[in-house]
């Protein structure tokens, strides 16, 4: 392909670019990204709002202003065979509005990246169809949540199946025929192996889906011998003037390879495979990479890293200290961060495979509100005034003097099953003249209360 490009973009210089990483919270324990239960349990969308608005008060408090959501945010939502699962987003209509206000008062750019298994190319139809329910799911939390057009859901081009060219027609085709609120958020990424950054952009011409360029990736593949100006500046030409375009970031991943072999014969030393993600972003990497192609239009960093947020927080206080003039790009709200917050690296994790269970303890003032919670099934919390973390697996009570000889303890708890919002004239109709009645509550649904064996006293 020719290496010679007409690129035409709009440059706006000085927005302050944003750094984001996907999913998984490293810097404190226990910030669950979404519902992992599994669905005997009835996992549910309401739950991982729970866990999201938690996260994203964790967000606001380090200065992050980018964060990938959980592929997996609504569990089951098109699994064919379980039809119980298919309203949830429905269902969460409040709950994602209310997380899409706090997304939008702190300029957090949301973004989807769908599981591997969404292929919209492949030749078998019924793949395609269900890879298209996946996207639209996604789609439609994203406006759900009242977002720009800068919160989008990345996909890439899929498979080659033995003939490239019919499989880039298809992925055109099938993009096509998208519901046009699915197209519009969607964009598009080069791979590793297959679909280089010249071959997205023929797609683009083809369908105007904007590109994301992963810096990863073109390292690996591109036959083109484009540079990685040239690249970056093809992927920025394809987004709207009025949306900060945004790519992926990472550094290959340089350590050794313990593999297992399945003989039981031990285990075998590998070299590393350099389309893997790093745990860490190498700073210098970054750096030039942000020299080499900083004259062109401002865009936003997804980074690609197994370090998660502890990755980003490092690589902000690294560009901070070895190239300061580079660093003057960030807010200036997150660059006071960095130097009053540096991370904690002694982050206490969980087994490997394994995550704990999570109690929030709710305290019990007068005997009407246990009893709502005992048979109604429901506790509330004022929005206004939540704690930093509300999503948990478990609410324990913790009883006032009105209890008498159960006073002063942790005596019971019980499972919880839904989060919902409600103002607190819907959840007491009784009481619709309360001065408060229209002000919103979490409705922490709940399984029935257990009474502990041994009480937990104050």
């Amino acid at each position: 392909m020719q290496r010679t490009f007409e690129v035409r973009c709009t440059l706006r210089k000085g927005v302050p670019m944003k750094l984001g990483f996907g999913a998984k919270v490293l810097g404190q324990p226990n910030l669950k990204s979404h519902d992992t239960r599994r669905w005997q349990n009835e996992p549910h969308l309401s739950v991982s709002l729970a866990y999201l608005r938690d996260i994203f008060v964790y967000l606001r408090r380090k200065g992050i202003r980018m964060y990938r959501l959980s592929s997996d945010l609504a569990p089951y939502v098109t699994h064919p065979d379980m039809p119980q699962f298919h309203r949830q987003i429905e269902e969460c209509a409040v709950e994602l509005a209310a997380v899409g206000e706090i997304a939008r008062e702190t300029g957090l750019r949301l973004s989807f990246h769908p599981a591997v298994h969404v292929v919209l190319n492949a030749p078998d139809e019924s793949i395609a169809a269900r890879s298209a329910q996946h996207i639209v799911a996604q789609v439609r939390m994203l406006d759900a949540m009242g977002l720009g057009p800068e919160a989008v859901v990345v996909v890439h081009v899929g498979g080659v199946y033995e003939d490239k060219g019919a499989a880039m027609e298809r992925f055109i085709a099938r993009y096509g025929r998208l519901p046009e609120a699915a197209r519009r958020r969607l964009a598009l990424e080069n791979d590793d192996s297959s679909y280089s950054i010249s071959d997205v952009y023929r797609i683009h011409q083809a369908t105007g889906i904007p590109l994301v360029f992963d810096h990863l990736h073109f390292l690996n593949h591109n036959p083109e011998g484009l540079s990685a100006a040239e690249a970056l500046t093809l992927a920025l030409s394809t987004w709207p003037p009025d949306v900060t375009p945004k790519i992926h970031f990472s550094s290959p991943r340089t350590e050794m390879r313990i593999i297992r072999r399945t003989d039981g014969g031990g285990q075998v030393l590998r070299p590393p495979l350099w389309t893997q993600h790093a745990d860490f972003v190498n700073p210098f990497e970054f750096v030039a990479f942000l020299r080499a192609t900083g004259n062109g239009r401002d865009f936003d960093v997804m980074l690609e890293v197994k370090g998660k947020d502890l990755a980003l927080l490092r690589l902000r206080q690294d560009v901070e200290r070895l190239a300061p003039d580079l660093a003057t790009r960030l807010a200036a709200e997150v660059r006071e961060r960095v130097r009053e917050s540096p991370p904690a690296w002694d982050v206490a994790l969980a087994p490997e495979g394994e995550e704990e269970d999570m109690a929030l303890v709710a305290v019990m003032n007068n005997r009407r509100d246990f009893e709502i919670a005992r048979d109604r099934g429901w506790y509330r919390i004022p929005l206004k005034r939540a704690p930093r973390r509300i999503g948990a697996d478990y609410l324990a009570f913790y009883q006032t003097k009105a209890f008498g000889p159960e006073k002063w303890a942790v005596n019971y708890y019980a499972p919880v099953r839904r989060y919902r919002i409600a103002t607190r004239a819907e959840l007491l109709p009784e009481e619709a003249d309360h001065p408060r009645a229209q002000d919103r509550y979490y409705k922490v649904e709940i399984g029935p209360l257990q009474r502990l064996p041994r009480p937990i006293p104050s």
